[in-house]
């Protein structure tokens, strides 16, 4: 019984200092964008060193997140150097530009998009997000005889594991739709309808395959699903005149 009173009170006392980091907290919001062209730059990774969670920069590059005054927030893209800054003490907007790696190509030949190799690296980049899993009730039995406090906690709903399991259904959801992009793209649905931008966007946007799709069709699927929604993109247009 003593021994239980003592998990309880260290479980309280514990919650009791991540309110008090909770309520230090600062907002941190702007712009993540090019440092030559100035243009907003979509899902850079922004993630706090010190608790390892992080969100990711809307389409437009817009990004939020919140952190303690002196936390080290890492920003990081594919093809760009990573970007560190320090939370202020108080919440502000902070624009943030990242600068383009250059690559020496030699005698190399310059193809499409691999969306393989591109989805690998994303996973390599952002492994513990996607590896992240929500703590279940063996983890809790596991954790429970070295450390009562961790598994204690593992009960409760955490803010910081709810970020963690946010930022991987997004990096899970942009990596599909990256997918659905490079299946889905404008070289073969212009090719297939002769459509042009931007006409060509109107239809695209409109007649957008889901991504369960994608993985099930084979190229003939794909060919067809043009080919049928360009039918009735036609009829639809027609019945507008």
């Amino acid at each position: 019984m003593i021994r239980f009173l003592a998990y309880i009170g260290a479980l309280f006392f514990f919650f009791f200092i991540c309110q008090q980091h909770t309520s230090a907290q600062v907002r941190l919001s702007g712009m993540v964008a090019d440092q030559e062209t100035k243009t907003g730059l979509p899902f850079v990774s922004i993630v706090n060193k010190r608790t390892m969670t992080g969100t990711l920069s809307s389409e437009s590059g817009r990004y939020y997140i919140e952190a303690l005054p002196g936390d080290t927030l890492e920003f990081s893209m594919l093809s760009y150097a990573q970007r560190q800054i320090v939370t202020p003490g108080m919440s502000t907007t902070q624009d943030v530009y990242l600068q383009r790696r250059l690559f020496e190509l030699q005698g190399v030949n310059v193809k499409g998009i691999n969306h393989t190799k591109d989805s690998l690296a994303m996973r390599q980049e952002y492994g513990r997000y996607f590896n992240y899993k929500k703590p279940g009730a063996m983890d809790v039995l596991k954790t429970l005889p070295a450390n009562p406090i961790t598994a204690l906690t593992y009960l409760v709903p955490s803010k910081t594991r709810k970020r963690k399991e946010q930022f991987r259904e997004q990096l899970v959801y942009w990596e599909k739709e990256k997918y659905i992009d490079y299946r889905y793209s404008p070289e073969l649905v212009a090719k297939m309808t002769k459509l042009q931008s931007p006409e060509l966007d109107s239809f695209m946007h409109k007649y957008r395959p889901g991504y369960q799709f994608l993985n099930d069709a084979s190229e003939y699927d794909l060919l067809l699903f043009i080919k049928q929604s360009f039918e009735d993109y036609q009829k639809t247009k027609a019945n507008k005149q």
